[in-house]
């Protein structure tokens, strides 16, 4: 049996962004997870693409994918885990000669209920 095996890559966790046509290549990412409130991952990432438009971001499904450090001659390893959402948040935050840095926020569909206002007045 032929098992591809992971040589180095010190990005192991992935970010799909729907829309995006350009290879990101995450950096970082900070999380906030707690009990009855909504999730936010904040995640860096660095691209060939130095001009990726807020439009072309902002609203669009996205999806992050947590997998384990790989280890040298192993297998590939499948994500740990895989959250689901969509981009609220998107900033540019640097550029190089051969790539530029941003940020963007993930958070699940439902945070986007706290975008709208929706009043209601009872009367007897």
């Amino acid at each position: 049996m032929d098992i591809p095996t992971l040589n180095f890559d010190h990005s192991h966790h992935k970010l799909k962004i729907r829309g995006l046509q350009s290879p990101v290549d995450v950096l970082t990412f900070e999380g906030r997870e707690q009990l009855s409130t909504p999730f936010r991952y904040d995640i860096q990432f660095t691209s060939t693409d130095k001009a990726i438009a807020p439009e072309s971001v902002l609203m669009q499904d996205g999806a992050f994918s947590l997998t384990a450090p790989p280890v040298q001659g192993m297998p590939v390893q499948a994500p740990l885990r895989t959250l689901y959402g969509v981009i609220t948040g998107f900033k540019h935050l640097s550029s190089s000669q051969d790539e530029a840095r941003y940020e963007v926020r993930l958070e699940p569909r439902m945070a986007l209920l706290t975008r709208s206002r929706q009043n209601a007045i009872y009367q007897n």
